[in-house]
């Protein structure tokens, strides 16, 4: 077991631990089922156990071992050279929560230390890793794993690739977190009691994963491009996230794989053998705003503002800028006042703002924008909701979904009359 590291070393760069994956047909069950024969020999042999798993434990133990040897195969069969960031510190792994998988306890650091021995040589271990993604609490730091040399050779053995490692059920898929309290603050999550809202929000999650994860996905690699990119089609699990503490503020949804994919490469995707297309809700956030207050937009373009007519991209910045912040600002939130002439003046920009929206304007600053996010969350998981009613599969890309081509109409229709239902404010749905 190394204990050093080299700053230059990729393996900063590892993502964290996925203790939900498991494998999902006969090839990775038999790598997993040798992987633990060999395990429970070498702990005789060794003389490194003494007493029998409880039932209960060794449930655990099997449990914990699949979903290392699985993280580590898929790691490795996506090239990823950083490897696997995953805690040794018994507070962390002691810890009960919520979002926590039982996997992560108190016998990973004795789980990876003997699969690491040169009897197994499973995995490599750098303990005490600074990660640049995730850095830990406290000055806390992260061990790192990686496929040892024998571990491949069962992945070669078997022959294992990426569709046959899967996801197990059980991950929370609503997510509170904290205010955060700065700009590197990530905002850490929150502990809830379940109630009616949260069920029912649990609840439309589950229609919506369960839909997505039998979908017909697709990614067509264009010939230039083979071996590029190695994008893990199972990983489709979508969870809400709500912030500042709060079930009404924030409440977007992450995870799915199309999320992180580049534009160029989201157009390789096909649903259920179609090409995609993006429907996107053209001014969201003023039209919602509008609807909350009870009117409706008089500009056709609400972010067109006269005397700003050719910088509609910083005046969207800009607005939706002033709805997030709880006081009057002063100057342009970093990187915006490259969007205007050299010279321009925030407060010119915003004033023209008011006054164009003068009706809503007492709405500015008040921090409504993250209520407004809130709803736009809403909205896009009830009209995922009326597309499955329609035999349609979407996936959704923050306040935009993507459908398979010959749906573009009546998703179309279904968006516009959501938002209509939900906003009291007609909506611009726009094909990207």
């Amino acid at each position: 077991m190394s204990n050093t590291h080299n700053p230059e070393s990729p393996w900063l760069f590892s993502r964290l631990f996925n203790p939900w994956r498991c494998s999902s047909n006969k090839n990775s069950r038999l790598l997993v089922t040798e992987v633990i024969e060999k395990f429970i020999q070498v702990e005789v042999k060794k003389n490194v156990r003494r007493r029998k798993r409880k039932p209960e434990d060794h449930k655990r133990f099997l449990n914990a071992i699949e979903a290392i040897i699985c993280d580590l195969s898929h790691n490795h069969l996506s090239d990823q050279r950083s490897g696997i960031a995953i805690s040794r510190s018994n507070r962390v792994l002691s810890r009960t929560s919520r979002y926590k998988n039982e996997v992560l306890n108190k016998t990973i650091p004795y789980l990876l230390d003997v699969l690491e021995l040169p009897e197994l040589q499973m995995l490599e271990q750098v303990v005490g890793c600074i990660n640049y993604f995730y850095p830990e609490k406290n000055g806390n730091l992260r061990t790192v794993v990686k496929a040892g040399k024998h571990l491949v050779h069962l992945i070669q053995k078997y022959h294992v690739e990426l569709e046959d490692l899967g996801l197990s059920d059980g991950e929370e898929t609503i997510i509170l977190k904290r205010e955060k309290n700065d700009l590197w603050d990530h905002g850490g999550t929150l502990e809830y009691e379940d109630n009616d809202l949260t069920n029912l929000y649990r609840d439309e999650m589950s229609i919506i994963n369960q839909w997505i994860r039998n979908a017909d996905l697709n990614y067509m690699v264009p010939f230039h491009e083979k071996d590029k990119h190695n994008y893990d089609l199972d990983c489709r699990l979508l969870k809400r996230y709500f912030t500042r503490g709060s079930f009404k503020s924030g409440g977007r949804l992450f995870g799915g794989f199309w999320q992180q994919m580049k534009k160029g490469h989201r157009e390789n995707l096909l649903i259920d053998g179609d090409d995609i297309e993006g429907l996107d809700y053209s001014q969201m956030s003023p039209k919602i705003l509008y609807g909350y207050c009870g009117l409706g937009p008089e500009l056709e373009d609400c972010y067109l503002i006269e005397g700003y007519e050719n910088y509609r991209k910083g005046i969207k910045k800009v607005f939706n800028a002033m709805t997030f912040s709880n006081e009057p600002m002063t100057r342009f939130p970093k990187g915006i006042n490259s969007l205007f002439p050299v010279k321009t003046r925030f407060k010119d920009v915003s004033d023209a703002i008011e006054k164009e929206h003068f009706r809503i304007a007492h709405m500015f600053y008040t921090g409504i924008g993250h209520y407004l996010q809130f709803m736009e969350s809403q909205i896009l998981v009830e009209v995922l909701l009326k597309l499955i009613d329609n035999g349609i599969t979407a996936l959704p890309v923050h306040d935009a979904v993507f459908v398979g081509w010959t749906h573009v109409y009546k998703s179309t229709q279904v968006m516009e009359q959501v938002f209509l239902d939900m906003t009291n404010v007609p909506s611009v749905v726009k094909v990207e």
